[in-house]
């Protein structure tokens, strides 16, 4: 590895007992990375340093910091923000990227790929949004799954990544929310059926606006005020999949999420949450998502 004067890139991300899930994941960025050399990863320990297994699982070849963080007993958004506020200001290279330590990046080169993206315009983000299935959401600017930008300007915005507004706007969301998702009705496999009723919705959502708003908010927030240019992924629906040369991505976009650049598929996000609107039978099924993984691979590379 190059001393850590030359590296342009930290990979930020939290951990609450991950260890399994990032030793996975830093393994796939730097081998899918042009220039593995000039990445730093950073990694904030949820648990406030009492995973012990969390120090003995990376590579010692890896440029690695873990800094403590307690999260215990916080709402999990909340202590995922929080987390995430520590680590920005913890990083000392150029750009940042943010992952979920749930994803899998099919992307090679995706390190060169972000790095030329923002520097034709440093007033600019990219990454995975929330998919367009889930109602509600941010769907035009990166959600913190994967979110690429530079880091001195984002500093800059001195703003926290707390999810939630205050109570009268909480209470306006909660109302709302429902009604656009028509009471839970519009799930993620009713609007992978019907595309009238993605039509409604999206009609309901454009008049709503963001009604469950996540981590990241005010940082997006700050990137819409500031007109930043926003590159966002792909999320299609598995129904988008009806080619025959298209199945190896049909059943991974029915359980779990993938997200596409220029028709190719760049990640994909287990999210084992068990939100009841968005949960697949197999989403939380590990093993699953790694065979899908291991299909698309073995298909990119056919």
């Amino acid at each position: 590895m190059s001393n850590s004067t030359s590296k342009k890139i930290t990979v930020v991300s939290v951990s609450f007992k991950s260890s399994k899930h990032l030793n996975r994941l830093f393994s796939n960025l730097v081998n899918k990375a042009n220039h593995p050399d000039e990445l730093k990863f950073l990694v904030v320990d949820n648990t406030n340093g009492e995973d012990d297994v969390l120090k003995e699982s990376f590579s010692k070849e890896l440029d690695l910091t873990i800094i403590p963080n307690n999260g215990v007993g916080l709402q999990r958004s909340i202590s995922h923000s929080f987390a995430l506020d520590v680590g920005l200001k913890n990083i000392d290279t150029k750009f940042t990227c943010l992952v979920d330590p749930d994803i899998h990046v099919f992307k090679k080169g995706w390190d060169s790929f972000c790095l030329a993206k923002i520097e034709m315009n440093e007033n600019s983000v990219l990454g995975a949004p929330y998919p367009v299935w889930k109602l509600g959401k941010v769907h035009d600017y990166p959600s913190v799954v994967f979110m690429f930008f530079n880091t001195q300007i984002v500093q800059s915005f001195e703003k926290s990544f707390y999810p939630f507004p205050g109570n009268l706007r909480h209470l306006w969301n909660s109302v709302f929310r429902k009604m656009v998702r028509l009471g839970g009705f519009a799930n993620k496999k009713r609007l992978n059926q019907f595309k009238s009723l993605r039509t409604f919705c999206g009609c309901l959502e454009s008049l709503t606006g963001i009604t469950a708003p996540d981590t990241g908010k005010g940082i997006i927030d700050s990137f819409r005020s500031d007109h930043f240019q926003s590159l966002t992924f792909e999320t299609p629906y598995p129904n988008d999949f009806l080619l025959k040369s298209q199945e190896v991505y049909l059943e991974m976009a029915r359980e779990y999420e993938i997200y596409f650049h220029d028709k190719a598929p760049f990640l994909t996000h287990m999210y084992s949450s068990g939100v009841f609107h968005w949960k697949s039978a197999k989403s939380s099924d590990i093993n699953h998502w790694q065979t899908l993984i291991d299909q698309i691979e073995n298909n990119l590379s056919s």
